[in-house]
């Protein structure tokens, strides 16, 4: 008899299972989900900042304007310079003047353009200086004891000038006391 040879069987190697590696597609999408949001908070803070800045900035330049132009019409006021004008202009006689203020000036307009500009032309200049921008219904208007007059072309001083104008729908009004 024969006796049947044992042919050894072969085991399986196991082989261990490891854990995927990596991330799912749904982790993928969420994380950039969560990333754009950051990074979109992020923009909508530097564009604030920024459009904050400029307002800083425009509020600024306009009180400088506004500081230039009551300087320079006190100065002028001041001076003791013959002047004339009606309600969008007034131009001041500085060579009658015994101030130093603008010295070698000879004539000063000051202007309120179509445009919203208070501009200052000094002599015979083409060329404006502008004192106030955007100044909305603007006007000289000049004040003789009780009454008010828009034009003013008499020798003897007004007992004052006054400047108003609509900024942003706020009444603004200078008055300078004439000496």
């Amino acid at each position: 008899m024969r006796v049947p040879m044992r042919v050894p069987m072969r085991v399986p190697m196991r082989v261990p299972i490891r854990p995927a590696s990596g991330f799912t597609l749904i982790e993928m999408v969420l994380a950039l989900s969560i990333f754009s949001l950051i990074l979109l908070m992020a923009y909508q803070a530097i564009v604030s900042s920024a459009e904050a800045q400029q307002r800083v900035s425009q509020s600024v330049d306009q009180q400088n304007e506004l500081r230039s132009a009551y300087r320079t019409l006190s100065n002028a006021f001041d001076s003791q310079a013959q002047f004339f004008g009606d309600k969008h202009s007034i131009e001041f006689d500085l060579s009658s003047a015994d101030s130093e203020w603008l010295e070698g000036v000879d004539w000063l307009r000051l202007v309120i353009s179509n445009d919203q500009r208070l501009s200052a032309y000094i002599d015979s200049e083409a060329q404006a200086s502008r004192l106030l921008s955007l100044v909305d219904q603007a006007e000289f208007s000049y004040i003789d004891g009780d009454l008010k007059h828009l034009r003013w072309d008499k020798i003897q001083r007004p007992n004052a000038v006054e400047l108003s104008w609509r900024e942003q729908g706020e009444l603004h009004r200078w008055r300078f006391d004439v000496k």
